[in-house]
């Protein structure tokens, strides 16, 4: 009790000196973490080294409506899924023209402009067994299941190919497909798009391989040199230039029997080859493969007509080897997976909403960076002020003058061989009320900026968007920021990285962190 009255009037004389001086300080170091020792709390980091073989499975936030056999793509670090069967219009094998994007930081989904493909009314249209793929501005969308004329069924194909705009949220349509195709893959690759097998109208197996030059679509689309082995619903994947197709089926429903073939194709001499089958022969997997780092990871997909599986298997290239990792928390198939930060998210089929996040568990070690500067910022009469000296990073959002603060750090990686990932970790806490408040952590691409020079008259501008978000409550603790994405692309540059936390939604409330000068719990940049 008595240490609280103490740290009290050493407040009421930082007011005091403030009033004096003009420069705000708001309150002494923070308090040691009481744990004799314990200078950081390891919080298990979003993402790991290339050679993991166990992930931890958990959730994030649901998707809007229930889905099977969707489709999607990763642009600029959100996920864009499309259609698959209407859950509302079961039995019927309906699709469905919703489409809808997820953003990991703020941990939501937003609706985006229904799917355009014809036959399409008031409610029904959209498409399943799409083909999908992005250059990593816009979604290209080949083929599919489309809605019969009174949104009552499916047909199984379609010679409809659009392009999806991120930006405007709009579709553009793109030269047909020279017959009604669906369940095959699409990959961009060197400023084409490939559609590759999948099934005819018919629903007969295909080794069509399509290419359409993006530079020249009034060309149309031309035919490649066709697949090894005919599959329809297999995976694919690009990687080191090349297409890798993986599993698949041949024939259709009870019909069906899935494929252990992985089938790679070589732009350069215009070929495919056979390589090492998978563990596993799967189907059901369209848009359920990435790549990890130095691998291609598939995940769940159909073992035997409606089995989906647990299974995610990984492919190294530089050896043709494949690992069995450890398994999904549920069996899935027909869904959507990505890599975001890190992690692994399998998101839909099966008729469910769920959004799986695979934390992958990580064996490498850490390096602990030290900022080489950081300081707070205020707006207002203190907008020239420069905090670089204090022990104190003090954040508070506000719209009123006088009252913002926000706390800029930056990093060197030059001692750094490698970012697998990344996590801005800074120790404070809320200092106004037992509540909690959100804070966001922002990049800058201008590392120009000085420690003893900085205020928020010649702040640089930050990113547009939050790279994540963590919670701060009463309690001195860390507070922990997944950076890796930002990390890895300012690595690729000068190796300095720079960052801001502030309160974007301006609550109006004080968070109070250790800065460098302080002389423990100060804010590390964790590399692994």
């Amino acid at each position: 009790m008595n240490m609280h009255k103490d740290m009290s009037k050493l407040a009421l004389l930082a007011v005091i000196a403030c009033l004096v001086c003009c420069k705000k300080s708001d309150n002494t170091t923070i308090p040691a973490d009481p744990k004799p020792g314990n200078t950081i709390i390891n919080p298990p980091l979003k993402g790991a080294d290339d050679n993991f073989t166990t992930m931890t499975w958990g959730t994030a936030k649901a998707q809007p409506t229930a889905t099977h056999e969707i489709q999607g793509e990763l642009v600029n670090g959100k996920l864009y899924i499309f259609g698959g069967f209407d859950v509302n219009k079961r039995p019927q094998w309906t699709p469905t023209k919703r489409a809808y994007v997820y953003d990991p930081v703020t941990d939501t989904w937003a609706s985006i402009k229904s799917l355009p493909h014809e036959p399409f009314g008031s409610n029904f249209g959209g498409g399943t067994h799409v083909a999908t793929a992005t250059d990593g501005t816009d979604v290209y969308l080949a083929g599919g299941y489309t809605s019969n004329a009174n949104g009552t069924g499916q047909i199984f194909g379609t010679k409809q190919v659009w392009k999806y705009s991120v930006a405007a949220n709009n579709y553009t349509r793109m030269p047909d497909l020279p017959l009604e195709l669906a369940a095959g893959q699409l990959r961009y690759l060197n400023g084409k798009i490939h559609y590759i097998g999948g099934a005819k109208l018919s629903r007969t197996d295909t080794k069509m391989h399509l290419a359409l030059d993006l530079n020249n679509p009034d060309a149309g689309w031309v035919a490649l040199a066709s697949l090894n082995n005919a599959v329809n619903h297999p995976g694919g994947a690009v990687y080191n230039g090349k297409i890798y197709i993986m599993g698949g089926s041949h024939g259709q429903n009870e019909a069906s029997v899935p494929q252990k073939t992985l089938q790679v194709y070589d732009g350069q001499t215009n070929t495919w080859t056979n390589l090492a089958d998978m563990p596993v022969a799967l189907d059901h997997i369209l848009s359920t493969v990435v790549v990890y780092g130095n691998r291609i990871i598939v995940l769940g997909g159909q073992t035997a007509h409606n089995t989906p599986g647990k299974q995610v298997l990984a492919y190294e290239p530089e050896t043709n080897k494949w690992t069995v990792l450890s398994p999904m928390r549920a069996a899935k198939s027909a869904g959507v997976a990505a890599v975001i930060n890190g992690n692994i998210y399998y998101t839909g089929g099966n008729f469910s909403p769920i959004n799986y996040k695979g934390v992958p568990v990580i064996n490498t070690p850490a390096t602990q960076l030290s900022p080489v500067a950081d300081a707070f910022i205020r707006n207002g009469s203190f907008g020239m002020v420069n905090y670089g000296s204090d022990t104190l990073l003090t954040i508070k959002g506000s719209t009123v003058n006088n009252y913002f603060r926000s706390a800029y750090l930056k990093f060197s990686l030059a001692d750094i061989s490698a970012v697998n990932s990344a996590t801005l970790s800074v120790y404070g806490r809320n200092s106004d009320n037992t509540g909690n408040l959100t804070l966001s952590a922002f990049g800058i691409d201008d590392n120009s900026w000085a420690e003893n020079s900085l205020t928020f008259a010649n702040a640089p501008q930050t990113t547009l968007s939050a790279l994540s978000n963590a919670v701060a409550n009463n309690q001195f603790g860390r507070i922990d920021f997944d950076v890796t994405a930002f990390v890895q692309s300012q690595f690729a540059g000068d190796k300095l990285t720079s960052f801001v936390i502030k309160d974007a939604a301006n609550k109006n409330v004080t968070i109070q962190l250790n800065s460098k000068e302080s002389s423990v719990n100060s804010p590390l940049l964790v590399i692994r």
